[in-house]
């Protein structure tokens, strides 16, 4: 299976480079911001035929197109062009997600973000590898120094998050709202960032940045603070130190507010 997943990962990546000079953008959904390129359509095609060649009886769930077989024992998350905005305006920080659920348990995880060759991959219970070597979530207790990831969607809800961030790291706590989930769960795995926190309703975003994130030893759950699953709303991924308070946070900030999608 890791071979599999790597291999068509990494071919999806190399079709979505080779849209990168003009990303001609061909739909705009419900939301101006909610658009799809030529590059997420190839990519999801890339991936989506090789699934269904190689395994006909797995569901798929992915970002552009209905969902398929999702009562089926094993079920593919896909998102072929995470941060496609970015993408669209020559930000070079997107990437692609793939998971495979087993009964609605995240078992084998990737990420790949095409323009600097980083790819990710997780096997339950197995760890957590960027570019062959293993990963760890990051070992730092300080709020003062304290570095996360947020979202890029200002709302009420997320304004009253970072009041309650700046009161507790007491105004020194930095944060970056980069938008892809793919590019965050990276960063967080692999101690670069101390936490995310993410309000999306979407699985495809979640999927491989839950199971990643886990692996390399971060706390893993949705707003309500029990452990992520497909349908959930909100993920937190966070090290063992800020998760309980960010937790509180998020809770106290977000309940009974839209969740919007990013």
């Amino acid at each position: 299976m890791e071979s599999f997943i790597k291999e068509i990962i990494q071919k999806a990546g190399s079709q979505i480079m080779d849209f990168s000079e003009n990303p001609e953008i061909i739909q705009t959904k419900e939301k101006a911001t909610d658009i799809v390129t030529k590059a997420d359509i190839a990519s999801q095609e890339i991936i989506v035929n090789a699934i269904q060649n190689k395994y006909p009886d797995h569901g798929i769930v992915s970002e552009e197109i209905e969902e398929q077989n999702t009562d089926a024992e094993y079920v593919w998350y896909i998102d072929p062009l995470d941060g496609t905005k970015n993408f669209a305006t020559k930000t070079w920080l997107f990437g692609i997600n793939i998971a495979l659920a087993k009964q609605g348990k995240m078992h084998y995880a990737a990420i790949y973000l095409p323009a600097t060759k980083e790819l990710c991959y997780a096997e339950r219970e197995k760890g957590a590898y960027l570019s062959g070597k293993k990963i760890q979530c990051s070992k730092n207790s300080d709020w003062r120094t304290t570095y996360g990831l947020g979202q890029p969607v200002y709302t009420k809800a997320y304004a009253e998050f970072q009041k309650r961030l700046s009161e507790r790291s007491k105004g020194t706590a930095w944060i970056n709202a980069l938008g892809p989930p793919s590019v965050a769960a990276i960063w967080v795995a692999d101690g670069r960032r101390d936490w995310y926190i993410g309000p999306s309703n979407r699985s495809y975003d979640y999927a491989a940045p839950s199971l990643i994130a886990k692996e390399a030893g971060c706390k893993v759950s949705n707003f309500r603070g029990s452990e992520w699953k497909p349908g959930d709303t909100g993920i937190i991924l966070a090290n063992n130190y800020f998760f309980p308070k960010l937790l509180e946070m998020v809770r106290a900030s977000f309940e009974g507010s839209a969740q919007p999608n990013n």
